[in-house]
């Protein structure tokens, strides 16, 4: 299957108050349930908000920098059992050449999100993911507060 690069629409918070990161591809939403410290990194991130001190995100992203890194992107490739699985795929030149290795580390896709916002970074997700995990958008208006079938979806929540 192929990879699809998604757009963060941002942190939005279910009827619950369980904080969703939602991810979007054309007319098609991937919502990711995430905890509350990850939902916070990945708005601040996207509002460029700075702390006093670095947070564990920024200090991430410090360190892939000071090791001469980049996040060529992130990728969700697995939804196993409720669980979001995600890699950081990072490049590093090799000293004085022009080679590069390719990294690939396991990760949660909110701690991945959160450091590619601040790297910006694209975001893919596997097709297979989106298809079965995968919304279709509301009109606007209807997200904004219809009452029809509110909390009627019969959706299974995904865990990141």
């Amino acid at each position: 299957m192929a990879m699809l690069e998604m757009k963060l629409d941002g942190v939005m918070y279910d009827v619950l108050k369980r904080p969703i990161v939602i991810l979007r591809y054309g007319e098609r939403i991937l919502p990711i349930l995430v905890g509350n410290a990850e939902a916070f990194a990945i708005a601040n991130g996207m509002e460029k908000i700075d702390m006093p001190r670095p947070m564990t995100h920024d200090l991430i992203t410090f360190i892939l920098k000071g090791f001469q890194t980049s996040l060529q992107s992130i990728q969700v490739y697995k939804l196993e059992g409720g669980t979001f699985y995600a890699y950081l795929i990072l490049t590093q030149e090799e000293n004085g050449s022009a080679d590069t290795n390719i990294i690939k580390i396991d990760c949660r896709p909110s701690d991945a999100i959160a450091i590619a916002v601040r790297m910006s970074s694209p975001i893919y997700v596997e097709e297979e993911v989106l298809r079965v995990a995968g919304q279709d958008s509301m009109p606007q208006e209807d997200a904004e507060g219809g009452e029809e079938g509110e909390g009627e979806s019969g959706e299974e929540d995904f865990l990141e």
